[in-house]
């Protein structure tokens, strides 16, 4: 029996710099659209003779008020030498509209820390505005002070939170950077043009705001007639609307920056799902910022093909009929009281139980509940979720009817929403919700809940969320079925999961194939990223991969992507620079010093390795996984007594963490501490009843023991789970000779 289960390198499964598998021969995936040329945009104040009545709703939009030079009469007000403080940092706002000017202070900071200056621009009109500074590198960074023009104060975006100047997300760190990480969504035809060789920016745009152009594209190729700006030739379907609002309005990851409306939003973006911890409640209810796209897709109406312009004006950005009529229920009327557009017809009198005009009568009260974000932005929920306070009570999601009656408690909004809408009224969504916790919360059973839920969902979305969360059993036959019936079946999301799941398996055959000439590339590049070291390096999908990589090298997970490629083609040189440059990008996060310690690892400078393995742990001390691989480069490292004790700590943060039970069974056992060993193996193999590796090395124990029969139960436990686990099959033959 090998004294533990595997080297540091082996644990997590970053791909070496060794020889590949031999690759599938696969065609090429389809040509990507050519991207979009900024020069070819008109500016919006070239649209205002021909559209006055359109520009003129715009003119007072968010959108177009989404960004802007400072010098105006807000200025004035945030700027008349307001002194703040907010943590350990202290701020000062001076110099009116003509001059205005931040400083910054910070105990913690160091001397080339400060940016204060004059900020040459601001984001956003209402009810927030943040103000830009400059560093020499061209690069523009976002202080968390932001000003309130309603309550005429300055206040943090953080809320109560102190970061540190060091952390990822202060706003002097890469987290706060303007160009990569605001930019885009405030201006029209914006190109943030990032050079890795000097780590600098060279920005450009066409204009502040979110223009005519952003949206309705380039100036036609012929001349229009009637000297149009834009092609109008071109007639979008709402979907097509939908996605390009989506290119702001979504948690995502930016492959490129050539969107244009008409195309996929999936050719540049991959959308962010509730299988991702701390975005979403297991009901899909938003919980941080999600920008509102991947709600509407999560939701009955987004499924049936409600988009952005069915309820909001295209120009003026605001819901339709103005804020009092949504209130009154004539938005969502215009469609659920006649069953337009395939709605659910109501009475909305009778459906709410509550008088007109008091709280709970309105749609939104109930069925878009808002969240506070960035300090002082409530913003609606587009799930439009059920209230469901049976849910509430069983896993703390939030529901509607506790915002105004917490004061009655749970039971009580239980047995009136029982009585109003039925035992089950929320029979799908609560299966899914369930299946849905247990899964991210590790618990018995997991799968087999999503595979139920799984069998009946109809909402791509949803299809998507399950199938990501299935990533644990991706070998299992029933995901393996669910996963290649989706790669050639499902919606984009549900495509993307499966072919993550297809990679996953290690296989190179047609599923592979299939997924990696998918005509959209979200699909392709999950395929691609998930089987980089079965690829050859010319394959077309490790092309796209390498170009997003390149796109994204500006933040640190940015560069952990250019390490693994670098890897892949074999240059470890390379790999450890862009991996180290993530570390210093990211000073405390604990992901680029665990990737870094497994590569040094498998490079055998153990010491190295366990320098930054350490420091990994340092920085996430209630961190299961770091805590045990720490516990692996410690043993690694000749040093038992520290594996015990980083083992001992993975276990207390997760008690069912199989594989740090089954190490630590395995250290005893080599100290021939065997009653300890055969304490842990027991834990491990009650926590992980699938895997034959704790039962199969309990055996070994006992057989050491002289308790052979005791010693064959186990090994026939192992068999039990795995029929072809050839080391217990030897085992037993060995205790019962033919």
């Amino acid at each position: 029996m090998r004294a533990l289960s595997g080297s540091l390198l082996v644990a997590l499964l970053v791909a070496g710099c060794g020889e590949k598998e031999a690759s599938p021969e696969v065609a090429a995936a389809p040509a990507p659209p050519q991207p979009l040329d900024p020069a070819g945009l008109a500016r919006s104040s070239e649209c205002t003779a021909c559209h006055r009545g359109a520009h003129d709703a715009w003119a007072g939009s968010h959108h177009a008020l989404a960004h802007r030079d400072t010098g105006e009469a807000t200025d004035a007000e945030a700027f008349a030498g307001q002194k703040v403080a907010h943590g350990q940092a202290s701020w000062t706002f001076s110099g009116g509209a003509e001059n205005p000017h931040i400083e910054w202070q910070d105990p913690r900071a160091g001397d080339d820390d400060d940016p204060s200056g004059k900020p040459p621009m601001a984001i956003g009109h209402t009810p927030l505005v943040q103000y830009l500074l400059a560093t020499p590198d061209a690069r523009y960074q976002v202080p968390d002070m932001a000003w309130d023009p309603a309550e005429k104060e300055w206040f943090s975006i953080y809320g109560d939170e102190d970061r540190a100047p060091d952390e990822w997300g202060s706003w002097t760190q890469r987290g706060m950077n303007w160009n990569s990480q605001c930019a885009y969504c405030h201006f029209t035809g914006l190109r943030k043009h990032y050079d890795a060789d000097s780590d600098g920016y060279h920005t450009a745009w066409v204009e502040q705001g979110v223009g005519c152009a952003q949206c309705h594209g380039e100036k036609p190729h012929a001349t229009d007639a009637n000297g149009c700006l834009i092609d109008r030739s071109r007639h979008f379907t709402k979907q097509q609307w939908t996605e390009s609002c989506a290119t702001c309005h979504a948690r995502r990851e930016e492959f490129d920056e050539g969107f244009a409306t008409g195309r996929s939003f999936y050719d540049h973006y991959s959308l962010s799902l509730p299988d991702q911890p701390g975005l979403w409640f297991a009901d899909g209810q938003q919980l941080d910022e999600i920008y509102k796209f991947t709600s509407l897709m999560l939701s009955r109406m987004g499924h049936k093909g409600i988009g952005c312009t069915d309820c909001h004006d295209p120009h003026a950005a605001g819901p339709k009929f103005g804020a009092d009529l949504v209130k009154s229920n004539t938005l969502c009327m215009s469609c659920h009281a006649s069953g337009t557009e395939g709605a659910v017809v109501i009475d909305a009198a009778t459906h709410s139980h509550h008088a007109a005009g008091t709280p709970g009568a309105s749609c939104v009260d109930c069925h878009m509940p808002k969240r506070r974000y960035m300090g002082r932005d409530p913003r609606s929920d587009h799930r439009f979720p059920r209230p469901d306070p049976l849910l509430t009570k069983e896993l703390g999601t939030p529901n509607a009817c506790n915002d105004c009656h917490a004061d009655q408690g749970l039971d009580w909004q239980i047995e009136k929403t029982r009585a109003w809408y039925g035992e089950d009224m929320n029979a799908v969504g609560r299966a899914r919700t369930r299946a849905i916790h247990a899964a991210t919360q590790g618990r018995p059973g997991a799968l087999d809940g999503l595979l139920e839920v799984f069998s009946s969902e109809e909402i791509d979305a949803w299809q998507g969320t399950l199938l990501r969360l299935m990533e644990p059993w991706a070998t299992d036959s029933r995901v393996v079925r669910a996963a290649n019936v989706s790669i050639h079946e499902g919606g984009p999301l549900a495509r993307c999961a499966a072919a993550l799941l297809i990679a996953r398996r290690g296989e190179t055959g047609a599923p592979l194939e299939k997924a990696l000439n998918d005509p959209l590339k979200a699909v392709r590049v999950e395929a691609a990223w998930a089987a980089i070291d079965r690829l050859p390096a010319d394959h077309p999908a490790v092309k796209e991969v390498e170009a997003i990589a390149r796109h994204q090298s500006d933040q640190p997970a940015g560069a952990m992507k250019m390490a693994r490629l670098a890897m892949v083609h074999n240059r470890p040189g390379e790999a450890e620079e862009w991996m180290k440059k993530a570390a210093g990008w990211d000073k405390t996060s604990p992901v680029p010093r665990r990737d870094l310690a497994v590569f040094l690892s498998g490079q055998g400078r153990s010491e190295e390795a366990l320098e930054w393995m350490t420091e990994a742990a340092r920085r996430a001390p209630e961190n299961a996984e770091i805590q045990y691989l720490c516990g692996l480069a410690q043993f690694e490292a000749g040093r038992p007594e520290a594996a015990e004790q980083h083992f001992l700590q993975a276990t207390r943060i997760n008690p069912r963490y199989t594989r740090a039970w089954y190490n630590l069974g395995l250290l005893y056992a080599g100290q021939d501490q065997l009653d300890k060993a055969l304490q842990a193996l027991s834990t491990a193999e009650s926590s992980d009843p699938s895997s034959p590796d704790a039962p199969y090395a309990r055996a070994t124990l006992l057989l050491r023991r002289g308790q052979a029969a005791e010693a064959r139960a186990a090994a026939g436990e192992a068999l039990r789970r795995a029929p072809d686990h050839t080391p217990s099959a030897q085992l037993l033959r060995q205790l019962d000779p033919p």
